[in-house]
């Protein structure tokens, strides 16, 4: 049996008036009614998208096919099953598989749960990916499997990388290529499909850590803005909750808001409970107020001369996500204090890409919370080009990230600086993030802290 895998927002249908409702428990409730009752209105690409998926659902039930069409979405099931009815997509609700945090996506619980219908004896033997952005293709090369990128769901302008970066088996800009693309993966004809693990690494020209023997090396200070409390919603600290509101709805989201809204100060909505949508936090405003401690700090390290400020690359490939958020601080912090009166004691010199995630990192809340500096290393290297360019008479190195739980990430970035020798060993690293988790209780065992900030994550 074949599987054929297919996203659902921005690939299926056009979901984009719901998008603000999915980023929080509360506008993730409220969105299902309002679908069923028809006052959201979500929209097909193609008028015959509907009867075409209902034609591939048919053969496969009536044995004219051996590829089962299924839904895999990082959207709630509930919601997915909504969309689908709205438009008439006659998807078994058993084979919708939401809240999928691809590219992440747990293959051997949906296989076992596909198997356990009985559908064939074999097995899945073969699958293929159909999505509209880079991560559905990751997903795609996470499980070695051919993939189609779909075009029509998303504009090149809005990321700061094209998804075509991450290197799809096909790519279709309308609804018949798809057809005859799906119609010759149904058929078996494998010379159009054949799957060939990507090493990403050496495609980008990236160095990295050999993880078999290394040793480990640490910053000499993370400097930070404000402690993040992951349980600050069950304190009356105002200050943990407003800082806990600042990370969720405005420094985390970021990632996926078009870099042009943010230098506009666009302003992100979010629902809650009480019925109603509320602007969070512009980012720009914030980086503007936060500049002068990271300034202050500079001036409490005696950190002088030329400092080249590196961030920290995400979870995930650049080209997954609509704006690099730390890049785009960094590179908003660069402009500003240099330019300021009177010039300080440091020169910040920024470069966009020197240190990359070449394959996607699991999230620490995905593997119940386990944390290791392997993790890191083994995703994520240095641009052999910007090794050779960019360290010029350096006088220290600041790696800039959003929040620190565990320290790992940074202490990775050391570790490939002075294990790759990248820099001499007199130029002193440092790490500066805008959050730092805190448990105001002393005491407590940061792997507990650990443990809750990841599950503070997954569940915003």
């Amino acid at each position: 049996m074949k599987l054929l895998i297919i996203d659902l927002d921005l690939t299926l249908v056009n979901t984009t008036a719901c998008h603000d409702y999915l980023k929080t428990a509360a506008g993730r409730d409220a969105v299902i009614p309002l679908l069923d009752a028809g006052e959201i209105k979500t929209s097909l690409y193609f008028h015959d998208t509907a009867d075409y998926i209902n034609s591939l659902v048919s053969k496969f039930e009536n044995n004219e096919t051996d590829t089962l069409p299924i839904i895999i979405s990082d959207s709630p099931k509930p919601y997915c099953e909504a969309v689908l009815k709205q438009h008439g997509i006659n998807i078994n609700s058993r084979f919708i598989f939401g809240s999928a945090h691809k590219p992440f996506v747990k293959m051997d619980e949906i296989y076992a749960t596909i198997e356990s219908y009985g559908l064939d004896e074999l097995g899945v033997e073969k699958c293929l990916v159909v999505g509209d952005s880079a991560k559905d293709i990751h997903f795609a090369h996470l499980i070695e499997s051919p993939s189609i990128l779909a075009t029509w769901g998303y504009d090149d302008s809005d990321y700061v990388f094209s998804p075509d970066a991450s290197l799809p088996t096909h790519t279709v800009s309308n609804l018949d290529k798809l057809k005859e693309l799906l119609k010759l993966f149904i058929s078996g004809v494998e010379a159009e499909f054949k799957y060939e693990k990507i090493d990403f690494r050496n495609l980008w020209e990236i160095e990295s850590v050999n993880t078999d023997g290394f040793t480990e090396h640490k910053v000499e200070d993370i400097g930070f803005v404000k402690h993040y409390v992951p349980e600050a919603l069950s304190t009356d600290n105002k200050e943990y909750i407003s800082t806990f509101f600042e990370v969720h709805w405005m420094m985390k989201p970021a990632k996926n808001v078009h870099e042009a809204d943010l230098w506009k100060r666009i302003p992100q909505l979010f629902y809650t409970k009480n019925g109603e949508f509320v602007q969070a936090n512009r980012l720009m405003s914030i980086a503007g107020s936060y500049k002068s401690r990271f300034s202050e700090w500079l001036d409490e390290k005696g950190i002088k001369g030329k400092v080249l400020l590196i961030p920290v690359p995400s979870s995930v490939p650049a080209e997954c996500n609509r704006t690099h958020t730390v890049n785009l601080i960094a590179k908003w912090w660069t402009s500003w204090l240099n330019n300021t009166t009177p010039k300080p004691d440091y020169e910040l010199v920024h470069e966009n890409l020197i240190v990359e995630r070449f394959q996607p990192k699991e999230p620490s809340h995905r593997k119940n919370g386990e944390r290791s500096i392997e993790e890191q290393l083994s995703t994520m290297g240095i641009f052999t080009e910007a090794k050779r360019d960019y360290f010029n008479e350096v006088d220290s190195i600041i790696f800039l990230d959003d929040v620190a739980t565990s320290g790992k990430s940074i202490n990775a970035m050391a570790t490939i600086f002075r294990e790759l020798s990248v820099v001499p060993q007199d130029v002193p690293l440092y790490g500066y993030v805008w959050y730092k988790t805190y448990h105001p209780t002393p005491g407590f065992n940061i792997d507990e802290l650990i443990a809750i900030a990841d599950r503070v994550d997954a569940e915003n």
